[in-house]
């Protein structure tokens, strides 16, 4: 199994034999366990590629660049994320970063004795030299210098108990041609090869996975290439990223205790037990997509505007096809719903969308955010009190994942072969809680028709959507049967919520009928929500690729990691 998995004598072994700037005497002591980051109502800590420095957002932590010559400042900052109650994290990437320098970091308490704190969360992303972005070469070289960073932390005095990852580094196996529908290892969205496999997961000793999920990148299907099965490229840029991430978390809840939801060990001998999924996310990025690409935008060598001829399609075949602030919104909660432990933020990736905007657009879809009057385009009320509802159900102990399907009954069909969230672009989540009676649904329909979708079973319960004039229900073989199915219009979203109750459900066979008892998730609300979706027509754009800009925001090590990030296979 992937993760931390060295005894306290190991550790002290391996500390005499690999590292030994670090102190054997201080690893009797106990480490702190990471930050939490997702904790049910109130607990809700992202990242962001640029929020390097104190003050961060809210509701966000800085992860500053740590290398040779900057551990000083990233120290500094952890100390003040730590006096402000905020998570401590930090990135590495490419910059030499010597075992004396990672011991004078991951040796460091930036809490008191009493309340030790230190680096909780590693975001690895090495990248090679060259433009071919994880060659054989560069990802052997990749893996091992994540799996050095681990083995820095698993020897160290404080950090030996957190989590390690790197971009797009999962436990996935295969590329999908058949059904398999997220299941099994294998990713049903992808083009081209796996960045990273399950053997390269195992072999770093990562605990974290750190998935790519950026709308837009030539390594999804989609209308634009011709390998997507719905019409429209709208239904790719929000189904793929749900595809993938629901794959990878499937097999860390198989192989990596990733239902567990606790940071802790199962034995408290040093490392993270569970592994997380926290991926990296943007609203829309094509770099190296040349089938997205059908305008000029300067400074960028890639740009995609709705309503313009892009390769084979036509302007009104891409016209509204950009996922709009809402749908942005509505793919967060989606992430939540089916496992993600947070989220990292890369760049926007839409002219005129700005990263405070794409932070209220996380935190409306996580948690519900905060109202903003002065933002047209920010929260709603109705979108914020809905999410709000499913925050209690996240705080309950026994809360879990309504479904983890990719293939849902849609207009009274699944589908044998393929999945038929990608050939309706429609797709449900949900979270629920017995002990609360509580189930909550988001669905989305990112089509241009209006589709039925049907919920089935939730655990052991079927899910009624209504109920007739005597308060009873019926069961009914037909899918399209109004009280088991919901109408998810063409390009919305819906939070629709339940509530687990003892109803007379009356079962009809050869025109008899007759009564019985049965409990039942029986429709509470049903909520239109993330509305905000003007954006559709929007421009996309990938992150900034010319040196002048990277300068300008501080960040020349960046050059080399973000131009090539969605070079993959075009």
């Amino acid at each position: 199994m992937s993760g931390h998995k060295l005894t306290r004598v190991q550790r002290a072994s391996k500390l005499a034999a690999a590292v030994a700037v670090l102190s054997a005497p201080a690893l009797l002591q106990a480490s702190p366990y990471p930050d939490k980051l997702n904790d049910g109502t109130s607990t809700h800590w992202f990242a962001d590629w640029d929020v390097n420095t104190n003050p961060a957002p809210q509701d966000f932590f800085v992860t500053p660049f740590a290398n040779n010559a900057t551990i000083a400042s990233v120290k500094t900052q952890m100390m003040q994320s730590v006096a402000a109650g905020r998570p401590t994290g930090i990135k590495i990437n490419n910059a030499a970063l010597s075992s004396a320098a990672a011991a004078s970091l991951f040796n460091f308490n930036f809490g008191t004795a009493a309340t030790p704190r230190t680096i909780s969360y590693v975001f690895c992303d090495f990248e090679g030299a060259d433009s071919n972005d994880h060659t054989a070469g560069t990802k052997a070289s990749n893996i091992a210098k994540v799996k050095q960073i681990v083995q820095w932390t698993d020897v160290s005095t404080q950090a030996n108990r957190n989590y390690v990852g790197e971009f797009a580094l999962t436990p996935l196996k295969y590329v999908d041609t058949g059904s398999h529908d997220g299941k099994d290892g294998y990713d049903p969205t992808r083009r081209g090869a796996l960045a990273y496999t399950k053997t390269d997961y195992d072999n770093a000793k990562v605990n974290m996975a750190n998935t790519d999920l950026y709308p837009g990148s030539p390594n999804y299907r989609n209308k634009s290439t011709g390998d997507w099965a719905n019409t429209n490229i709208r239904t790719g840029l929000f189904v793929g990223p749900i595809g993938r991430l629901t794959a990878v978390q499937n097999a860390l809840n198989k192989d990596y205790d990733g239902l567990n939801k606790s940071i802790q060990n199962k034995n408290g001998a040093g490392d993270p037990q569970y592994n997380k999924q926290i991926p990296w996310v943007t609203r829309f990025n094509n770099f190296g997509n040349a089938s997205l690409n059908n305008t000029v935008v300067a400074g960028k060598p890639f740009a995609f505007k709705p309503g313009l001829p892009a390769g084979s399609l036509t302007a009104s075949q891409t016209a509204n096809q950009l996922l709009g602030r809402g749908d942005f919104s509505a793919l967060i909660q989606h992430y939540r719903m089916r496992g993600a432990y947070s989220v990292n933020l890369f760049e926007p990736g839409v002219v005129g969308y700005t990263k405070t905007q794409m932070q209220d657009d996380v935190r409306s879809g996580w948690y519900g955010g905060t109202l903003n009057p002065g933002d047209p385009n920010g929260a709603d009320a109705t979108s914020r009190s809905a999410i709000m509802h499913v925050n209690n159900i996240y705080a309950a102990s026994d809360s879990k994942a309504a479904t983890m399907t990719l293939n849902p009954v849609i207009d009274g069909t699944s589908l044998s072969s393929g999945i038929r969230s990608e050939n309706s672009g429609t797709i449900w989540s949900g979270e629920y809680s017995v002990n609360l009676k509580k189930l909550d649904i988001l669905a989305s329909n990112l089509d241009t028709v209006n589709h039925m979708i049907r919920f089935g079973k939730v655990d052991a319960y079927e899910v009624f959507t209504q109920k007739n004039g005597a308060g009873e229900v019926y069961n009914d073989k037909n899918f399209f049967a109004s009280n088991r199915s919901a109408l998810i219009q063409a390009g919305m979203h819906r939070l629709i919520q339940f509530d687990l109750v003892s109803v007379k459900q009356w079962s009809k066979s050869n025109y008899s009928g007759s009564y019985s008892t049965k409990t039942v998730w029986l429709l509470n609300q049903n909520y239109l929500v993330f509305q905000n979706n003007t954006g559709r027509g929007d421009t996309g754009i990938p992150e900034p690729t010319t040196f002048g800009m990277l300068a300008a925001a501080g960040s020349m090590s960046l050059v080399c990691r973000r131009q090539r990030r969605n070079k993959a296979a075009v």
